[in-house]
């Protein structure tokens, strides 16, 4: 290798250039074929090559190494570790050669360009989400949770949670999660509503005697993020109307997906003999039993 460097040392530029594009071609054009003793003499040679390239020859190699299952270790993870992401960004979202370990060390210090790409990745571990999603922007987060291939952790999980309070995008991201369903319905029982709420309001995990139950035990602002779900059952409905406040009643009222058994419409419009707000929500219903259209009648009056 002495004598290669010396080699390297005497050709101009452009001659470099152009061993480093053959070296890398003979590479890929038999690399499922090389053992790992050829890899590694190719990973020693190119390592010394990309000492001196071009800006665009080391996006042109990461471009080409980043799909290959063998490709030269210590080369891709030099690539990964470039702070130009039109270098780095292909390796870092496609090499199967970088580990878990070289993912977090990158994501801990790199930017959020960086995190993007390794959000794209076909999968994602654990100890990379829990980073990416602390260190992230908005775009990272939503990204690497609509990533089925990114596995959380439920510390992760919570972050998740806490942030989607405020980011309706990364909301409705996270109702869809591959978490466990233990997990998520733990989660829906927190007493702190700002991790709670985004599951209540939005997972599909949650069964209706789950949701009556939470609606029966826990409190008054778990209610009404339940009565923000795009469907609600009978039994969810009339658990919200005999615990919940007027607000509660209000949005379990206008929300065309909720729906109600008779004794809660009768609860119901009971509600409204007080609440001309209630009475005039639930008149603009289409579902009202017509026998208690006279009730509903009154309540307008």
């Amino acid at each position: 290798m002495t004598e290669l460097d010396t080699a390297l040392s005497r050709v101009s530029d452009s001659q470099h250039n152009s061993i480093l594009r053959r070296i890398t071609d003979l590479f890929l054009n038999d690399s499922e074929r090389f053992s790992d003793e050829h890899v590694a003499v190719f990973d020693d040679v190119i390592y010394r090559l990309i000492e001196r390239t071009e800006h665009s020859a080391l996006i042109e190699l990461s471009a080409k190494l980043a799909p290959v299952d063998n490709a030269p270790v210590n080369v891709v993870v030099r690539l990964s570790n470039e702070d130009d992401i039109a270098i780095s960004g292909p390796v870092l979202e496609q090499s199967e050669v970088l580990t878990e370990q070289n993912l977090a060390e990158i994501a801990k210090k790199k930017g959020q360009e960086h995190l993007a790409a390794i959000a794209g990745r076909q999968r994602i571990g654990e100890s990379v989400t829990d980073i990416l999603v602390d260190r992230g922007n908005s775009e990272v987060a939503c990204k690497v949770t609509g990533n089925q291939g990114a596995r959380f952790s439920e510390p992760g999980f919570v972050k998740l949670i806490k942030r989607a309070k405020n980011d309706k995008t990364l909301a409705a991201a996270v109702a869809v999660v591959d978490v466990p369903a233990n997990v998520i319905v733990c989660l829906a029982y927190d007493d702190d509503i700002a991790i709670a709420g985004p599951i209540l309001e939005k997972s599909n995990v949650l069964t209706a005697e789950i949701l009556a139950d939470i609606a029966m035990t826990k409190s008054h602002r778990h209610l009404a993020a339940i009565a923000e779900r795009a469907q609600i059952n009978e039994s969810v409905t009339d658990a919200l109307i005999a615990r919940g406040k007027s607000d509660v009643t209000r949005k379990i009222a206008g929300n065309e997906g909720a729906h109600f058994s008779e004794i809660g419409f009768v609860k119901l419009i009971n509600s409204a003999k007080s609440d001309k707000v209630l009475a005039a929500t639930i008149a603009a219903r289409s579902d009202i039993p017509p026998e208690l259209m006279p009730f509903l009648q009154l309540a307008l009056a």
